[in-house]
């Protein structure tokens, strides 16, 4: 009785350790404090329209991502692009002078601020970056504003 006793106690011990176990491997990176802040609201979206002063695709300021600086009338801005796979998988490359309009928002991030971008357009190219609720779009899961008019025979 006590062999059986102990063999349980042991199998209960070792089902307990590989259960657990399995689970810590599968465990995701939390969201960084930053990210995890973010408060999107559509009703307090705003536009912005500038000239690119410069565009990192792994910035070292967070949040990570792709950020660019744009001038605008009312001076820099730091805009949070979310995934820079997203904008490439669009075929929108930025560099200095280019032209673009941005839809977004200035969230708060430590001492200062940053502009959350959901929509981007440079020129005739369109491509959401962010969904409704402020969280980037993943670049497998997307296709672009003209992309989908092109496809569908729409106007451009």
């Amino acid at each position: 009785m006590k062999l059986k006793a102990k063999l349980f106690l042991s199998s209960g011990v070792l089902a307990s350790a590989l259960f657990s176990a399995s689970f810590s491997g599968a465990q995701q990176k939390p969201a960084s404090i930053q990210q995890a802040s973010i408060t999107y609201d559509l009703s307090r979206e705003t536009v912005i329209q500038g000239t690119v002063v410069s565009y990192t695709a792994a910035s070292e300021a967070p949040p990570a991502g792709a950020h660019a600086t744009i001038k605008t009338a009312s001076g820099l801005v730091d805009v949070h692009l979310g995934n820079p796979y997203l904008i490439k998988k669009n075929d929108i490359f930025l560099a200095a002078g280019d032209s673009v309009r941005i839809v977004g928002e200035s969230e708060p991030i430590g001492a200062g601020t940053f502009f959350a971008a959901r929509v981007l357009q440079k020129g005739s190219q369109t491509v959401t970056l962010r969904n409704r609720q402020g969280i980037p779009i993943s670049p497998r899961r997307v296709v672009s504003t003209s992309s989908v008019k092109s496809s569908q025979g729409g106007a451009q």
